[in-house]
């Protein structure tokens, strides 16, 4: 440890001065003295806000952090982010429909045995323009949902419908299977009082602070080695390196990009990367002056430099972005360069002069915090101020209410993005289809909209990537948002922590059941 703290940078250096008193003044679980495997302390680290456990209302990465470890879907992914069967035994194409072969034996926390119907009530659920979920859209295709016994469910679309396979795994979907009878009995509480399938069960839950999770024993896959799983919400994502460096904490659900490098010397500890499944982006909001010109949007796009966004804020851990799909999806990926998303002063400017705004122009870019997506706002707001001459400036807030604005759209512009979506139908139509449920902009245009409405119904591969690549190369030309860049997703662990398996939508808590620690 000595020899790896000589080799920490100043900044290093400070920063774990800085970070000990609010680590210290958290109330750090001890890990006892006998049964090593008896806790594991998983930090939320760049996060203190968790809204709800109920999948089907979630809409933030740390609820699915703890989501994933309650609850199991239908299917989830293997190391190659293929989907395979999970709560289903099996599963086949019969007769025009999607039917699962349930696992036998399988039981919900309340000890309630899992049934096909519990599958068809989350499914419905899901469906009801009344729950107002986010992830309707995912089981929007759906026509009817068939339970010709308690362990087979059918499930027929009104057309074909390519991601359906990819949106029933335990990722950020909302398909989680819950217990009819369970949300019945908690009604409106059941966020704060979930059910599910999965190897853990919520103990306790300090909102704002941190989240206990409790082994279940009854666990299908069978008990885990773990008994509990303390989540403390560490806002600050250095406070975390502080953490786990200090030993108060055993796995991080993400590291400062800033900080990798150093970190990477450290052999006191063991760091997962790999290019992440995430897109980040300026939000615009068109009903606003002056995002509303898509010559003021193109404009500002040209503006800046993305490059030096990239070296300034991630340290060289991602890549470019001018597209909203990331490079991971490989197949429905654009390429990083595009003339719209490259930076051209002149051009910039020239695009300007066709802009009902002009030099001056003042807008409020919000963010929050004093992370990396507060310095997202910070380079984008001074470098466009300086090709263009505008007066753009940072409103900092906490998290949630930019969310809840953002929702609500009460801003012009803002550093956003969204991290944990497993399939390029997420990255485009939740976010750029007039009625995706992410497009907090009030963007519509009909013929992108009917091509993402093809690009669900392809169900060839090549082709469908194909219509994912066209799709936003069109909305390059109207730049709804603007892209910025992917980011490598990273976690950081003790080495007494085994068996986590790191994948590229960033996941968390569906690996406790089979870690252990020593």
């Amino acid at each position: 440890m000595d020899q790896h703290r000589s080799q920490l940078s100043r900044r290093d250096a400070l920063l774990l001065g800085g970070c000990a008193a609010a680590a210290s003044s958290a109330s750090w679980p001890l890990r006892p003295a006998h049964g090593q495997d008896s806790l594991l302390r998983a930090g939320i680290t760049g996060y203190n806000v968790i809204n709800t456990l109920d999948p089907g209302k979630a809409t933030l990465i740390p609820e699915f952090y703890v989501i994933w470890a309650i609850y199991n879907a239908l299917m989830k992914f293997d190391a190659k982010m293929n989907p395979v069967p999970d709560l289903a035994e099996s599963y086949r194409v019969a007769d025009g429909a999607l039917e699962f072969k349930l696992r036998p034996g399988v039981r919900f926390h309340d000890g309630n045995l899992l049934a096909a119907d519990d599958v068809k009530f989350t499914l419905e659920r899901l469906l009801d323009e009344k729950f107002g979920s986010a992830n309707k859209s995912k089981v929007s295709a759906l026509e009817r949902i068939e339970v010709p016994d308690p362990s087979t469910v059918r499930l027929v679309t009104k057309e074909p419908f390519a991601p359906l396979l990819t949106f029933l795994a335990n990722a950020r979907t909302g398909t989680q299977v819950l217990s009819r009878s369970a949300v019945a009995a908690a009604g409106e509480d059941f966020g704060r009082k979930p059910v599910g399938t999965g190897g853990y069960m919520l103990k306790d839950w300090r909102p704002g602070e941190r989240v206990t999770l409790a082994a279940f024993h009854g666990y299908f896959a069978g008990k885990p080695k773990i008994a509990t799983v303390d989540m403390p919400l560490i806002a600050e994502e250095s406070s975390g390196v502080t953490a786990l460096l200090g030993g108060q904490i055993d796995l991080t659900s993400t590291a400062p990009f800033a900080d990798v490098p150093a970190l990477q010397q450290n052999g006191a500890i063991a760091i997962l990367k790999q290019p992440g499944m995430n897109c980040r982006y300026l939000a615009l909001n068109h009903r606003r002056a002056p995002f509303d010109d898509p010559a003021f949007r193109r404009a500002c796009s040209m503006a800046f430099d993305r490059n030096a966004m990239l070296r300034a804020i991630l340290f060289g851990e991602g890549v470019v972005s001018a597209g909203l799909i990331p490079p991971s999806l490989e197949y429905a990926y654009g390429g990083s360069t595009r003339p719209l998303t490259t930076f051209h002063a002149d051009r910039a400017k020239a695009e300007l002069g066709k802009s009902k705004y002009k030099a001056g122009q003042e807008a409020v870019v919000l963010t929050w915090g004093q992370s990396w997506w507060k310095r997202i706002a910070e380079v984008f707001t001074a470098q466009v101020n300086q090709t263009l001459g505008t007066r753009l400036t940072v409103e900092v807030n906490e998290a949630n209410t930019v969310f809840q604005r953002l929702r609500a759209g009460d801003y012009q512009a803002s550093a956003w993005g969204w991290l944990g979506f497993v399939d390029p139908d997420e990255y485009t139509y939740d976010i750029l289809h007039s009625k995706g449920p992410r497009n907090f902009h009030g963007y519509s245009n009909p013929r992108l909209d009917a091509m993402l409405e093809q690009a669900r119904r392809e169900i060839d591969k090549e082709k469908r990537g194909a219509l994912y690549k066209d799709a936003e190369a069109l909305m390059i030309e109207d730049m709804p948002v603007l892209p910025c860049f992917c980011s490598n997703v990273h976690n950081l662990m003790s080495k007494k922590v085994h068996g986590f398996e790191q994948l590229p939508f960033s996941n968390y808590g569906d690996q406790f059941a089979h870690m252990s620690i020593g």
